[in-house]
């Protein structure tokens, strides 16, 4: 196998890119170097073409730029003297393509690769700074073992060595000859310890069913006394549980006693207790105004006694009163008379315009054309009595043509009926029984009578609804009524006292509502008399105005025409004439602020009185005492509900019964001190039966101590099945450690008889490989014979000789490179040649050692095709010196291909 050309679709880094490596010439070593520099794609480039020839992995680290299902690479491949294309693409199967992109098998390319796998391949034909360190490293861990050595160069596999150490101390760990310790001599030990276990706790069947039977007596009787025991604490339960309910039945008996007064006591309202305290405030405070306005009007009285009157003055009152509006509509029609002048200018526009239409310009007096109000009454009228008549016409055309189509339809539809004379005449019978039905249906007064029982029907449901509204302040329907339950004689008079007593604070609420009305109408005439005055506007007329002015300031903004302009000026000027008027009356403001104050409060206090009245009138009770008195036994009546409803749930859970009824039956039966007697016994009988308990418990345990200490049959059993398991155990380890023992010593032949096959030719090319690398400071390889078999040697020029696992680590290195050339060798002889890579494996070499490393490469690139990879410059004008053959390749965006799609 050969490669031929390297397609870099797309993968990694590298888009649409090929790697060229030409045909091989005849003759000429087939050895290439790739430069680039550092992060060029020197190794994405190498694992592209195992990817190619192996597959794509299922989790590659290469898709940064293409996503798995766009990933492609193309090679084309010299196969037994043809050249053939292939690709491959990034799936899980059929993933091999040929130029056509038909799928091929694995098997045309894997054949010539004689089965090698992917990790294979890497082993044997690629090198790199790692694999070359192992190599070294591998050559100490065989203390130079001439067949370890040639075997691991040939098939790459440096670890051999590490793996036959590791094997065969797990075999010695098992077993090892004339050792005392070990798995097998620790598993022997358990053995013995089994045995003498078994032989000890070993006895006669008869005295171990002896004691088998005295434990399940000591069983049974303990078991039986647990049971007296739990039958005499529950009893014992039961009779505390009735003796703690005894006197819970006792309260709450006496709970229900104390509430059978409080049984006619209404539910209050949820306000009405946190609201009496304020109510009492407050009835005092309406107290100590009521005092103090009597005051009030007797002082008024006194005063409006001492006032002498103005008759004059009087008489002239009601023109004073006018003398402010009319001033203030003097100022208002003086500012509007140049607005009334524009407007009347615009009206003689449009009166002469509207008589150039009617070609009157001419008129002297346009009045006379205007037509009386009958003329134009009587026009709209006949206007109108032609659209409806048109409408009409219109609705009548669309229903003649709706008639005509439903006629021709239903003519259409009978067809045959016209040609038969029966059927016509049958058809025009039933004409005239239906025009004789219609006919007598519009003739019937059902309709009539149907309005008139309409209308007595709403004539008597008004007259029941007048009369359920004179049962007021009752509300509610019909059937209501008729379930209702009529009261007692004795709450008749009760509800009668306690409506006349709130009849009187109804009158005096009543009283305070009329006070209070009086003061919200003086506070309002004194209000009114304020804004009458001229130049007084109140806060809410100059707020209106200002937001008028704002208003007309936006339209004009919005329109920027004459008329706008005009509206803003106006709004502007009134604006300032009434903060003017307001800054002049600051004094007449103050004092209508705070008349505005005293009306408000006037009003809460006339509300307030309002809604006392409302209630007392709804509650009818007599004062604030006695609604403090009901509110107290409505408290006393639910806390005494709330104790009686839990007593109720103690008697129920203590006695554990479904019902109440049930628990009370069950107490009154009981007798409570025959109860105390039989708990007493109770007691005592306990206290014996728990002694008891612990005499039978410690007899039960002393037995199945006994029954443990022998083991019986079961712990026999157990015992030799330990020993069944640690005899297989050994089974196990043994064959195992049989495997072992014959692997090793099979692949110990097999190294033997590698080294005798392979070891004159192998030999000969690695002494040569090795002589020219170290540049002759060896002249070559030998073996020499030992006890577990061949050694390396390396002979040095000055005459002495090194073991190979003695040499120096640099030396070593070499070593390993020699003896892989000369495995490269060997495998071609056998095989076809297939690539074979190195991965920058000069770094520590200098250049005279590099131009021999590349020798090497030269001889090997005459069997096979020779990849070199490096980054460094230096190395490509060597590998041209040595070998003017090598095709040194860029590995760059101006050196690659392009391949044309």
């Amino acid at each position: 196998m050969r490669l031929r050309r390297l397609d870099l679709t797309r993968y990694g880094k590298f888009t649409d890119c090929s790697l060229d490596f030409g045909e091989r010439r005849e003759g000429e070593p087939d050895l290439h170097v790739i430069y680039g520099p550092n992060e060029a794609g020197k190794s994405t480039a190498f694992a592209a073409f195992l990817d190619l020839l192996f597959g794509i992995g299922s989790q590659s680290p290469f898709d940064f730029i293409h996503p798995y299902p766009t990933m492609r690479i193309g090679a084309a491949l010299d196969l037994a003297g043809d050249t053939r294309e292939f690709a491959r693409i990034k799936r899980p199967q059929n993933s091999l393509l040929d130029g056509a992109d038909r799928a091929l098998p694995e098997a045309a390319i894997r054949a010539e690769l004689g089965g090698i796998e992917r990790d294979a391949y890497r082993t044997m034909f690629s090198l790199d700074d790692e694999t070359l360190e192992r190599g070294g490293e591998s050559i100490l861990a065989s203390r130079g073992d001439l067949g370890q050595l040639l075997f691991s160069a040939s098939a790459g596999l440096s670890h051999l060595s590490d793996k036959l150490v590791g094997l065969k101390g797990e075999a010695d760990g098992f077993y090892k000859y004339r050792a005392r310790t070990g798995a097998l001599a620790d598993l022997k030990a358990r053995l013995a310890e089994l045995k003498a276990e078994r032989e000890q706790f070993d006895t006669l069947a008869s005295d171990h069913a002896r004691l088998i039977d005295t434990r399940d007596r000591a069983s049974l009787q303990y078991d039986e006394a647990v049971e007296e025991r739990g039958r005499i604490h529950r009893r014992s339960d039961e009779i505390e549980r009735y003796l703690a309910a005894l006197p819970r039945l006792s309260a709450l008996r006496g709970i229900r006693a104390r509430l059978a007064p409080l049984a006619d006591v209404p539910a209050d309202p949820p306000a009405w207790a946190g609201e009496l305290p304020q109510l009492r405030k407050q009835e005092i405070e309406l107290g100590v105004k009521t005092k103090a306005i009597a005051e009030q009007i007797d002082q008024l009285a006194i005063e409006l006694a001492e006032v002498v009157f103005d008759e004059a003055a009087l008489r002239l009152e009601e023109h004073v009163e006018r003398l402010a509006d009319l001033r203030a509509r003097h100022v208002t029609a003086d500012k509007d008379i140049p607005e009334r002048r524009l407007q009347l200018r615009q009206l003689d526009l449009a009166m002469s315009g509207i008589l150039q239409r009617i070609e009157r310009s001419e008129e002297p007096d346009p009045k006379r054309l205007v037509l009386p109000a009958a003329t134009i009454g009587r026009l709209r009228d006949l206007i109108e009595s032609r659209s409806g008549i048109e409408g009409a016409t219109r609705n009548a055309a669309r229903e003649l043509d709706e008639a005509r189509q439903r006629l021709d339809e239903a003519t259409s539809r009978l067809p045959e009926s016209e040609a038969d004379p029966h059927l016509r005449a049958e058809r025009d019978r039933a004409l005239a029984e239906l025009a004789v039905v219609v006919e007598a249906l519009r003739s019937a007064d059902h309709h009539v009578r149907r309005r008139l029982a309409e209308r007595a029907r709403e004539a008597a449901l008004d007259l029941l609804t007048d009369r359920l509204a004179a049962l007021g302040p009752w509300h509610g329907t019909v059937d209501e009524l008729v379930a209702m339950q009529c009261p007692g004689a004795e709450a008749l008079q009760y509800w009668k006292a306690a409506r006349g007593e709130a009849e009187v604070a109804v009158l005096r609420h009543q009283g305070e509502v009329e006070r209070l009305t009086t003061l919200v109408r003086h506070c309002e005439a004194e209000e009114t008399s304020f804004a009458s005055t001229t130049g007084i506007v109140s806060d809410h007329e100059a707020a209106d105005i200002r937001a008028r002015r704002e208003q007309t300031w936006a339209a004009h903004r919005r329109l920027l025409d004459v008329d706008s302009a005009d509206a803003f000026e106006a709004a502007l000027r009134q604006d300032d004439i009434i903060n003017a008027s307001r800054f002049s009356h600051i004094s007449e403001l103050a004092k209508l602020h705070q008349s505005g104050q005293a009306l408000a409060l006037a009003r809460a206090d006339h509300d307030r009185a309002l809604e006392l009245s409302e209630r007392a009138t709804a509650v009818q009770v007599a004062s604030l005492e006695e609604v403090a008195q009901k509110i107290s036994d409505i408290a006393r009546r639910a806390d005494l509900v709330e104790q009686a409803g839990q007593a109720e749930q103690d008697i129920v859970e203590a006695l554990r019964a479904t019902d109440l009824q049930s628990a009370e039956a069950a107490l009154d039966a009981a007798d409570r001190s025959a109860l105390e007697t039989e708990l007493a016994e109770l007691t005592a009988r306990a206290d014996d039966q728990d002694k008891r308990c612990h005499e039978l418990f410690a007899a039960k345990s002393a037995a199945e101590d006994r029954v443990e200490a022998i083991g019986g049959d079961a712990r026999v059993a157990i015992i030799e099945e330990r020993r069944r398991t640690t005899l297989l155990e050994i089974e196990d380890r043994a064959m195992r450690y049989l495997q072992l023992r014959a692997g090793i010593a099979a692949t110990q032949q097999a190294l033997a008889t590698y080294r005798e096959r392979h070891r004159s030719s192998m030999m000969t090319r690695a002494s040569e490989a090795f002589r020219t690398i170290s540049r002759g400071a060896y002249t070559g390889l030998v073996a020499q014979p030992g006890r577990d078999g061949d050694t390396l040697i390396a002979v040095a020029a000055e005459g002495g000789s090194k073991a190979a696992d003695k040499l120096s680590k640099g030396t070593r290195f070499q070593l390993y490179l020699a003896l892989r050339v000369a495995g490269y060798h060997e495998f071609v002889r056998a095989r076809s040649s297939v690539p074979f890579v190195a991965d920058d494996i000069m770094e520590t070499f200098d250049d005279f050692r590099a131009e021999e490393a590349f020798r090497l490469f030269a001889e090997m690139a005459q069997v096979g095709q020779v990849i070199y990879l490096t980054h460094h410059q230096h190395l490509c004008e060597i590998v041209q010196r040595v070998c003017p053959a090598a095709r040194v390749h860029h590995l760059d965006e101006a050196s690659l291909k392009r391949k044309v799609a």
